[in-house]
Parts: C-alpha cells; structure tokens; sequence
C-alpha cells in the first residue's frame, strides 16, 4: 500500500509524468479540499518531488492540482538580452543569467563558450535551455535544473510486472516505493527508461517506464510530425561554409558545423553586388543560404567577416569593358595642392 501528500495534504490519486530531459509535472486529486499555492512538496512512496503549482484549486468540495519542476520559472517569458565576448561568450554565464531570471536553480554548468555574440531572444526562459543544451537538461526530485543527461542505473528492487511488452517497450510494474523510477533506470529485458509514468490510485502505486532512445519518446514522436509538416525547415536558416576551392563564379563549400546535418556543397553560385565578381581567398568562411528554402537553390550571401583570414579577396573584378588598370605606375596623381607619380603598385588591383 502506498501513500501520497502534497505540502502535507492527503492524496487521493496522483499521477506524474517524468520525461527523460525537461520538466517533470504532476497531476493531484486531495482528499480533502485543502487550498495550496505557490511551491510545495510531494511526498510520493518514499520519494520527494519540489516544484511549483501552477493550475487548480477547490471547486465543489474536491481540490485538484497541477503541480510542475522547481520554482515554475522555466515556462514564464524573460525580456531579451545580448552578449558580447571576443574570446566566446561563456555558456555558464548565459545559462546562468537565465536561471535567475526565471527564479530557478540550475548546476552542472558547462564552462564552453559559444561564437563572440549570443542573443537571448524574449520568450519562454526554457527556450535559452533548448538552444544551448538541446536534449541535455532536465529537472530533478530536488527542483534543481540539471545540465546533461540522466544517468543509467539499474532498478533492482522487487516489483510485480503486470505487463511486460519487448514490441512496444513498455514495462509496467506494482512497486510500493517510487525510489529510482526516473528515466535512466533498466529494468531486466529492457533498454533505459526513456519516460517514467507513475500513477497513484486507491493506494495503489502502479510505475510504467517506456524503453527507447534516450530522448523523450512523445517528444521525439512529436518532432517527427514537426519534420514531415515542414520537410524544408533545415533549408530556411543560413549556415557558415569554408571555401574549398573555386571555378568561375562558383565555389566548392565545407560546412563549418557537420551538425547542422549538411553534406559539403559543390559548384555553389556567389551573389554580389551589381558588376562586381570576385575570386575568393580559398579558406574563407562564407555565409550560404538556399533560394526559397529550395534544396536545389544553394548560393553565397555573404562574403567572409573583416577579421577573417579569407577577408580579402584573391582578385575582385568590375563590369567594365575593355579591363582597365585602376592605377598604374609611372601615372601622376594630384591630391589637392600636392602632386607626384605613382612609383610602386599591385596587380591584384584591377578593373573590368
């Protein structure tokens, strides 16, 4: 038999969903119509889960809760913000920033650093989480945001399996303590919990964990359907490319980050300015986009930052006819009252 209370108030059914990065939330029917707000602790068969309420109340005569990780903090909108560093903008730092924005605790912050700018969008405070530790954060018992992965651990303690199904890996067991059902735990036959469910009723304490990848099974169905609805969405954003080499107007690319799930691009056409046409330092890093999110429509938008190696260009050539030098030696030149001739010069300067 087991036994649940919300800040001290009797249970009378309990249900909590733990995915495997995120937020845990946890729906609570009172015995009694006890009014509760703010944060609280639910005691659940020997373990304990801090978080926040975030809906419910009493209405006619019976309370119910939603109840969600920590401080609640993670799902409320914080104001935008920017940062600049030239030596990498420290990820703990922006993480951090975030965390107090929101009134949460957060630990295990990694100590890399991302490009020389970070913008923080206005929104959700979870979508900061999302971006620089994508699939690699969750909440504990504690209410303490943790950043990486759950860990692996075997769960040894004596249950009755009630369903046992390797085709859908899904176990169900009757357990009378909720210690160390979270998702990471192995059941024997089974992969890691990928998503816990525990649900209490009529004292009985029933745990479901769904085996799989070590994503969140719903989350990652859901992002399928995201993906099949939008097939080109990779082919909206603009990725950073090496030039590799170049033949005419057209360059074979290496994109910088392998991640982002591109091959390297060849023969890619370069836009410009209206008639002028340049030969690329081979090293560059470019800015390349596709036309109409079109996969077939690769090109060039933007040339290499001042700063880097590749910024200046082998040869750049203008729209004119016949191909004139735009200076040579031995020409006069006369600047105001100060006149001379042109003694030394380069023949990477040139146009037409």
């Amino acid at each position: 038999m087991s036994t649940a209370t919300l800040q001290g108030a009797a249970c009378s059914r309990v249900r909590v969903q733990i995915p495997a990065w995120g937020l845990w939330w946890a729906d609570v029917d009172l015995v009694e119509p006890v009014e509760l707000a703010g944060a609280v602790t639910l005691a659940l068969a020997g373990a304990t889960w801090r978080g926040t309420i975030v809906s419910g109340g009493v209405a006619l005569g019976r309370a119910a809760y939603r109840v969600v990780a920590g401080a609640g903090g993670w799902g409320q909108d914080v104001p935008a913000r920017s940062y600049s560093d030239d030596s990498g903008v420290s990820v703990r730092s922006v993480l951090a920033d975030v965390a107090t924005a929101a009134g949460e605790t957060i630990t295990g912050l990694p100590s890399t650093r991302v490009g020389r700018h970070f913008a923080r969008a206005a929104g959700p405070a979870s979508m900061v989480l999302h971006e620089l530790a994508p699939r690699a954060w969750y909440v504990d018992g504690e209410g303490v945001t943790q950043i990486g992965s759950r860990p692996a651990t075997a769960y040894t303690t004596q249950a009755t399996r009630v369903r046992d199904d390797r085709r859908m890996g899904v176990v169900e067991l009757v357990v009378s303590s909720a210690v160390g059902l979270v998702p990471g735990a192995t059941v024997e036959g089974h992969e890691p919990a990928s998503d816990v469910e525990l649900d209490l009723s009529n004292k009985r304490l029933t745990a479901r964990l769904y085996a799989g990848p070590s994503s969140s099974r719903r989350l990652s169905a859901l992002a399928k359907i995201v993906e099949a609805l939008d097939p080109r969405r990779a082919y909206r954003a603009t990725y950073d490319a090496r030039v590799v080499s170049q033949t005419g107007d057209r360059v074979h690319l290496q994109i910088v980050r392998s991640s982002c799930g591109l091959a390297d691009l060849a023969r890619v056409p370069m836009r410009g300015p209206y008639g002028v046409r340049a030969t690329v330092t081979p090293g560059a890093i470019v800015s390349v986009a596709f036309a109409d999110a079109d996969p077939s429509r690769p090109y060039v938008v933007a040339g290499p930052a001042w700063d880097d190696p590749g910024w200046m260009p082998v040869l750049i050539e203008l729209a004119t006819t016949p191909r004139l030098a735009v200076a040579r030696q031995t020409d006069p030149v006369q600047a105001g009252p100060f006149a001379g001739t042109i003694t030394l010069g380069s023949t990477k300067v040139s146009a037409g």
